[in-house]
């Protein structure tokens, strides 16, 4: 069975400024600083569950217990928020969830590095133009009577389509258009380096209790199995005593350095190895241990010599010897 896809964020970026914004304000105005706490939580919640979120009577009574605000203080300020445009008013309405075209954006920013990503589009607020540069992003649609399938975003598809029929899979949105399902092979693939991932820790580290197994998941959406693998095993090398966040630490070390394959990371390994025998081996020059321990004679000695042999001649001389 193929891991729940990761779909939150861990983080989410807020402008030190946003209670300036003129909808912060409008909620501030009306219902104080628990308004202002209010919309701040329910980002919260939003990005952490992707980029909406429902909004049903079980969810209300949940969040209502969690911030212990008064439901009905809450429903309140959400319906302000929705008035001014802090959430889509025809979504929330509509579908009953709360989502915005700026939650949206922000997103798809931080989950740009994915190897894959879905969003449903009955739920998406920005243009196709919009989103199309995001290669990563499947949107799908909802339907009563089947499951999620494709929309067709990528203008290539349909060139790409004549040429790959038979091993795809043609699927009808709600708004009739054929289009082209390349899921199962994108799951497939991903679930085959997760196996080899899952197998490597299992033989090596330990069992696969399911936290682990998520951990690993998303590992898979951001990084190559191969590197995982290796990272894995260097923390295997230190001894670590949380080997999935020193492997991680390593991944993201790997990742700000922009190396991308096993070859890649064994290539600046040799180059620190060597540029760290380089400086070992500078040549030093060694002093005698005697040097500085013992007067050296100089012109000025041989000089100051002279003149008092001289001195001692005068005075005999004069000493009429």
């Amino acid at each position: 069975m193929a891991r729940p896809r990761k779909q939150g964020l861990d983080y989410f970026p807020l402008d030190v400024d946003i209670d300036q914004d003129d909808k912060i304000q409008l909620v501030e105005a009306v219902h104080g600083p628990v308004g202002f706490a209010i919309v701040i939580k329910l980002l919260m919640r939003i990005y952490k569950d992707g980029y909406f979120s429902k909004w049903t009577e079980t969810e209300q009574l949940l969040f209502s217990k969690r911030v212990n605000v008064d439901i009905n203080l809450i429903n309140e300020c959400i319906k302000d928020c929705v008035k001014w445009d802090l959430f889509d008013k025809s979504i929330f309405e509509t579908h009953g969830v709360l989502t915005s075209n700026g939650i949206q954006t922000r997103f798809l920013e931080a989950v740009g590095r994915r190897q894959k990503v879905e969003m449903i589009q009955e739920y998406l607020l920005l243009e196709l133009e919009d989103i199309k540069v995001y290669k990563n992003l499947s949107v799908k649609s909802i339907n009563v009577d089947i499951n999620l399938i494709d929309v067709n975003i990528n203008p290539q598809s349909k060139v790409k389509e004549s040429k790959v029929n038979e091993s795809k899979v043609n699927q009808t949105t709600t708004d009739g258009k054929d289009v082209v399902d390349d899921v199962p092979k994108n799951v497939e693939m991903n679930d085959k380096k997760l196996a080899e991932v899952t197998q490597f820790y299992s033989s090596n580290i330990g069992n696969l209790v399911p936290h682990i197994g998520d951990e690993l998941g998303y590992m898979i959406d951001e990084h190559p199995s191969e590197l995982i693998i290796e990272a894995l095993k260097r923390a295997l090398e230190a001894n670590a005593t949380n080997k999935i966040r020193y492997a991680n630490s390593i991944l993201t070390n790997w990742k700000n350095q922009l190396l991308k394959t096993l070859d890649e990371v064994k290539a600046a390994d040799q180059r620190r190895t060597n540029s760290y025998a380089t400086h070992k081996g500078a040549k030093v020059e060694v002093v005698p241990d005697w040097f500085g321990k013992h007067p050296v004679a100089t012109s000025q000695t041989a000089e100051v010599v002279d003149i008092a042999a001289e001195r001692e001649r005068l005075q005999r001389e004069l000493a009429g010897g």
